[in-house]
């Protein structure tokens, strides 16, 4: 174990190193962190204290932190809001977090980036510069790759993808991931890519659906000098630009039947030929694959080969629309506001309750594109009221279709189409207004219909409303709801 690098020892060199650390620590009351700073002056840390987990983007940016401890008494939502502008500040930046309490623990739970770490409140000095060196070592693992993914979202789906995620990427097996568009289906391929073995060989994408076959077949399995008129020379394909790496074929449900026969090959051995060419070449490469079709239904109609989907369908991931973890939505609306404010150097911009509730109550078809894409438009137009009438919120939530709130896995959000285009017929009227009204009554009679519908079964009710039940049972009192 390397002896501290203050003037008590000098050590390693990466004692050092870390003895040059911009340490930023963060609490709402300061003076918790006496215990923390007393032992990182004895291990010769630099550190600023008394800064609030609060603070603007824009100042945490100026104090150039390297390493952030967040201190026992930061709550659940300024804890994530704090880490969500020190990922946006530097993603591959390591948090420590004290965990001293249940908000502690649920903020580590909940928070979906990696980098996190939980420090016991009386770890001594040799543990703390043990969990440091850790988690610089990670910094520097990151640093290595570019465009490291994050999937944001505490839902009960978003979380079985993440730990997914982490089971199957170690492994060199075929993997596909399925959902509508708009989902993120890439940013799990790339998060499978950059979590596995092979994250230092390169991550490649081909999209099925952008090219024609003649061209598609070119651009993935390359083509030989002289193969078509104007193939001057040879030249490689996204396959073996993928070699040692990881090759994404997006939307492979529009692949023609022909060019399936030459992807079975690849899947089954690894090899293929040129356009043009008479000899195999062998690659060494990971597929993942994504599409946003029912490949099951397209097997049944002969529009795809059903050798080739039991060959993709080793590992099947399935990333659920918006409209079935509303609960994200907050998580990724404070994201998206923290990601564009600092991108486009804009003040935050504040997020009424009134229009958390009905962002919370749009079924989103374009799912987080279409979500992250409203983000922007408000942080450069700063106005809701504008971005709502432009989207025609009001009528599109009132005129969805009951079924629309409904189903297996959907939250049972009931919207009555009168009160809603009442208020939006009023020239006078604020989200504020609507909220006060309406929002309490919205998720009470959600909530009121699902128990109803389940035979007052609140296990299955938390299931279907997609909260835990915990959550319910607090409605239920709140709400003075009876059988």
């Amino acid at each position: 174990m390397p002896g501290p690098a203050g003037p008590g020892g000098r050590g390693t060199k990466r004692a050092l190193m870390e003895s040059k650390l911009n340490i930023l620590l963060l609490d709402e009351d300061p003076a918790r962190l006496t215990g923390i700073e007393e032992r990182l002056d004895r291990l010769g840390y630099r550190f600023r204290s008394n800064a609030s987990p609060l603070m603007p983007i824009e100042q945490m940016e100026a104090l150039s932190p390297d390493l952030a401890i967040l201190g026992p008494g930061v709550g659940l939502d300024a804890g994530i809001r704090c880490l969500h502008k020190l990922k946006i500040i530097e993603l591959e930046m390591p948090v420590l977090i004290i965990c001293e309490n249940e908000a502690s623990s649920d903020l580590m739970n909940l928070f979906p980036f990696d980098g996190i770490h939980l420090v016991p409140p009386d770890a001594d000095e040799d543990a703390l510069r043990e969990i440091i060196g850790g988690a610089l070592a990670y910094r520097q693992e990151c640093r290595a790759r570019t465009d490291f993914p994050v999937i944001i979202g505490q839902s009960a789906g978003l979380r079985d993808i993440r730990k997914k995620v982490r089971m199957v990427s170690p492994k060199d097996i075929t993997v596909l991931v399925t959902g509508e568009s708009g989902t993120g289906k890439e940013l799990v391929a790339r998060a499978i890519h950059y979590h596995s073995p092979r994250c230092k060989g390169p991550l490649v994408k081909i999209n099925c659906g952008a090219l024609p076959d003649e061209l598609l077949e070119s651009e993935v399995f390359g083509f030989q000098k002289g193969a078509f008129t104007g193939a001057h020379k040879n030249k490689p394909g996204r396959l073996e630009m993928a070699d040692e790496g990881t090759l994404f074929i997006d939307e492979i449900g529009d692949l023609s039947l022909s060019l399936q026969v030459k992807f079975l090959q690849v899947l089954e051995d690894k090899s293929f030929s040129r356009l043009g060419g008479t000899r195999d070449t062998w690659v060494d490469t990971r597929v993942v694959a994504a599409t946003h079709a029912d490949l099951g239904r397209k097997v049944r109609d002969g529009l795809f080969r059903r050798d080739l989907y039991y060959r993709l369908h080793v590992v099947h991931i399935e990333v659920p629309p918006l409209r079935r973890r509303k609960e994200d939505i907050p998580l990724l609306v404070h994201y998206f506001m923290n990601k564009y404010c600092f991108e486009y150097r804009k003040e935050n911009l504040d997020v009424p309750e009134g229009v958390m509730g009905l962002l919370q109550a749009y079924d989103w078809p374009g799912n987080v594109r279409e979500l992250e894409n409203v983000i922007r438009r408000a942080i450069v137009i700063r106005d809701w009221n504008a971005i709502f009438k432009e989207m025609e919120l009001g009528e599109r939530i009132a005129g969805q279709p009951a079924g629309s709130f409904s189903g297996a896995k959907t939250p049972l959000l009931i919207w009555g189409d009168e009160k809603i285009n009442k208020f939006f017929r009023e020239k006078d009227f604020s989200l504020r207004m609507i909220s006060k009204a309406y929002v309490s009554e919205v998720e009470k009679t959600a909530i009121l219909k699902t128990l109803k519908e389940t035979n007052w079964n609140r296990k299955r009710a938390a299931e279907l409303l997609q909260v835990s039940y915990k959550t319910l049972l607090n409605r239920i009192l709140e709400f003075d709801l009876k059988p």
